[in-house]
């Protein structure tokens, strides 16, 4: 919050911000422009104002992180205990002296795991990654989550392993199992032909992760995950600015039909490393080629923007290794890392670290 006040400040935003505000309906009109309703609470007495404005570009950010995702499991109906999702987690308190379930071992499940497994009696971290049951202290690894049987026991397998695990010990389980896309104010009424199927963790049809194939005049940001995302989204707002004006070093977006090849190959692709539907916009150590390819369409790729794409990867890299470095129920020792960015050697130095390591790279 603290970094999003200064930048606002220091580009003088809050002027084109409008605070309490709620969009309901967003539909393209015959002219390609955009018409957007939106409510506003008017002051303190509660009362709401209604509006309605066209518009000839429209950019939706409104984030992923708000539509949980809980996947269909087989009998999980049938568990007794506490069942949230890791957007309702607050602390590990709650959990203090009980056994508990993370399902998913992305950041937020390897995160919540560690803190869960200081005070828990025992952690089971699911893994889709996983073949079979590794324990570290107080936490273990399991494969895949596959069922709830009818005595409350939790079955656990994966498709490389003929070995099953069951957990009959259970208290609350935990679902770090990520977000659905969600945009309730595009509907059938919307004329824009948007498909974000609860489940899929798919937006189409989207030109570079970015444009509406079909009506590039609607743009999203912030549709990639697994990212650094204030720089990728600064950089895809450069890009979507630039189709707005006639950038002289800038890339036009191609034509109608190039648009719509191209988003439907990517939505088809099961991401960059062709893994599945749910990994479609995960991008990860793809993103930097994503915001280079984005830098030239908007015309702002040059040495000084390489120095600064590089650097963001190396710091990046750093931390993944940190991260990946510590095993389920340590300290999230990465967290305190302290860089300092030197963007002219495409490096960095690290001013304070927990490890006690000190050094430049």
């Amino acid at each position: 919050l603290e970094y999003l006040e200064a930048y606002a400040n220091k580009f003088d935003l809050l002027k084109c911000i409008t605070f309490g505000s709620s969009v309901k309906q967003l539909t393209v009109l015959d002219d390609d422009q955009i018409s957007l309703e939106w409510t506003t609470n008017a002051g303190e007495d509660g009362n709401v104002e209604t509006h309605k404005e066209t518009f000839d570009n429209v950019c939706v950010c409104n984030g992923h992180y708000a539509r949980p995702a809980i996947p269909k499991l087989e009998g999980l109906d049938t568990f007794h205990g506490d069942i949230i999702h890791a957007i309702e987690y607050d602390n590990a308190q709650p959990y203090a002296g009980k056994t508990v379930l993370c399902v998913g071992a992305k950041p937020s499940g390897l995160d919540i795991s560690r803190e869960i497994g200081l005070v828990a009696k025992h952690v089971y971290l699911s893994d889709s990654a996983c073949d079979k049951m590794q324990t570290f202290g107080n936490v273990s690894l399991m494969p895949r989550m596959q069922s709830v049987d009818e005595n409350g026991g939790v079955h656990f397998s994966s498709p490389r392993s003929a070995e099953e695990h069951v957990a009959v010990d259970i208290d609350a389980i935990v679902f770090c199992s990520g977000y659905d896309y969600d945009f309730p104010f595009i509907n059938e009424e919307s004329k824009l032909e948007l498909q974000f199927t609860p489940g899929e963790r798919r937006v189409q049809p989207l030109y570079e992760q970015t444009w509406h194939a079909r009506c590039p005049s609607v743009s999203f940001i912030g549709i990639p995950h697994s990212i650094v995302p204030f720089p990728l989204c600064e950089i895809q707002a450069a890009a979507i600015v630039s189709q707005t004006r006639q950038q002289i070093n800038g890339i036009p977006l191609p034509c109608l039909s190039d648009r719509l090849a191209a988003a439907s190959e990517d939505a088809a692709s099961g991401g960059p490393n062709g893994a599945r539907v749910q990994e479609t916009h995960n991008l990860a150590s793809h993103q930097w080629d994503f915001c280079r390819k984005l830098a030239k369409i908007s015309g702002d790729y040059d040495d000084e923007m390489e120095k600064f794409i590089a650097t963001n990867k190396a710091i990046y890299d750093r931390s993944g290794q940190e991260r990946k470095s510590m095993i389920p129920g340590g300290d999230d020792v990465y967290r305190e890392t302290r860089f300092r960015r030197d963007d002219e050697n495409q490096s960095y130095e690290i001013l304070y670290s927990k490890t006690g390591t000190k050094s430049t790279v």
